[in-house]
């Protein structure tokens, strides 16, 4: 579906609902998959990426059924994954791709898996390369990854940290789970500081919750983990997600005229980097506030009452917020520098040169580096035709700056924000928002 965008011409007002958090949907999903019992899951996402996930582990013989309002229950009908013979295509789905392949050393004949992440060239070599150590090989053939087990060997597996966060987290997975010929415990030593950190964080929450014991070594970048350990089902809830309500509350705090909006199911007590949004958002000169009492956020916006300043932003471990913050530099006055975000570039997208070339387009002056952007302020944005690359978070950040530029602006292929935020157009329209 194509989307027309008009410049909105009055305020934001309402209550909305922020969609389940991706990051713990993709975890708890698995995690539940490799459980005796059955689990619960609540309040998940579950279109997009997670929605490709689900899918896997249907086609894996795992049974997920919708039950009462917004919950799941998983179950693992065998007591392994069934094997499968046709490669199973993983789209451009980071987290499914690189989960799965650690997820290969655990099935008979293992895993074929392909998709627009592999034809995108992002990174997944490292991890491969380290499933060498548990006694994994793989080939990669025309855009396929074939990786099975070919011996119980368990190694100490050295990987760098400074590329994905998912090579580790797809690491924390399976390691529990495999018998080795010598030893009962895995050693994963980082080669380099690691990056998105709060993602590690969330794969340890959701494995610690279904049963599995994981030993952290902070300083010497270590994981220890043992192995033989069983997952025990649970009744998880997933929490709502900081990443995907940025965007609504740039859009108020942005705004021309007065707007007031209230986004709900939203705890700051979990690993979620992004909810340093409110910090950074405060330090910008917003006004906003967290109410803990209701799990909701309090935006409170009008661009000439509460002017926003541009400030410097250390995207290392809120990567998923690169694109918001470089709209709001678009109004913030000074310049606003996003720095240690080279790792946007290995995203759904080039997060980084798109945003420069969207926002470039609409009139920003922008600058970009190897990993930093600066952005600097712009009073008059310009309407343009939206190429977002089929990134669910440049199509959302981009939407946001559309709704105050000085003419219309389209989109194609607005379904792409199903990714992480479902009912990201249906939100802004309860909020006031027209689109054609």
């Amino acid at each position: 579906m194509d989307v027309t965008i008009n410049p909105i011409k009055t305020g934001l007002k309402g209550e909305i609902i922020a969609p389940g958090s991706k990051s713990y949907s993709h975890r708890a999903f698995i995690a539940a998959s490799l459980a005796d019992g059955i689990s619960i899951i609540k309040k998940p996402l579950i279109a997009g990426d997670v929605e490709i996930t689900m899918n896997i582990l249907k086609s894996l013989g795992v049974k997920i059924l919708k039950v009462n309002g917004n919950s799941y229950a998983v179950e693992k009908i065998n007591k392994s994954f069934k094997s499968i013979l046709e490669s199973i295509d993983c789209e451009n789905s980071g987290t499914s791709i690189r989960i799965f392949s650690a997820l290969g050393l655990i099935i008979e004949g293992g895993l074929s898996l392909k998709g627009e992440f592999l034809k995108r060239k992002r990174p997944i070599l490292p991890l491969l390369n380290a499933l060498k150590y548990l006694g994994g090989n793989f080939k990669i053939l025309d855009d396929q990854i074939q990786i099975k087990r070919e011996n119980q060997t368990c190694q100490s597996i050295k990987i760098r940290g400074d590329i994905s966060s998912q090579f580790i987290t797809a690491l924390l997975i399976v390691c529990p789970l495999l018998n080795c010929e010598k030893g009962n415990y895995i050693d994963i030593e980082l080669t380099t500081p690691i990056i998105s950190y709060p993602y590690v964080k969330i794969t340890l929450d959701v494995l610690n919750a279904f049963g599995i014991n994981i030993q952290e070594d902070i300083k010497n970048r270590k994981f220890t983990v043992l192995c033989g350990q069983k997952y025990r089902s649970q009744l998880y809830e997933i929490p709502g997600d900081f990443s995907s309500a940025a965007f609504i509350m740039a859009a108020a705090i942005i705004s021309r005229n007065s707007s007031h909006v209230i986004i709900n199911n939203l705890n700051v007590h979990n690993s979620q980097g992004d909810k340093k949004i409110i910090k950074i958002l405060k330090e910008m000169g917003a006004n906003i506030e967290y109410n803990e009492e209701n799990s909701q956020i309090i935006i409170n916006g009008n661009y000439n009452k509460y002017p926003l300043k541009g400030i410097e932003v250390d995207c290392q471990e809120i990567p998923d917020l690169f694109p918001v913050l470089s709209v709001l530099g678009a109004f913030a006055k000074g310049k606003t520098v996003l720095y240690n975000a080279s790792n946007v570039r290995l995203k759904e997208s080039n997060r980084m040169s798109a945003i420069v070339r969207e926002l470039s387009k609409m009139g920003v002056q922008v600058a970009e580096e190897e990993d930093k952007l600066i952005v600097h302020h712009c009073d008059n944005l310009k309407g343009t035709l939206i190429d977002h690359e089929n990134d669910h978070r440049i199509a959302m950040a981009c939407v946001i700056a559309a709704l105050y530029a000085d003419s219309i602006s389209k989109v194609k292929n607005i379904e792409i924000v199903r990714d992480s935020y479902p009912h990201f157009i249906d939100d802004l329209k309860k909020l006031g928002v027209n689109f054609n």
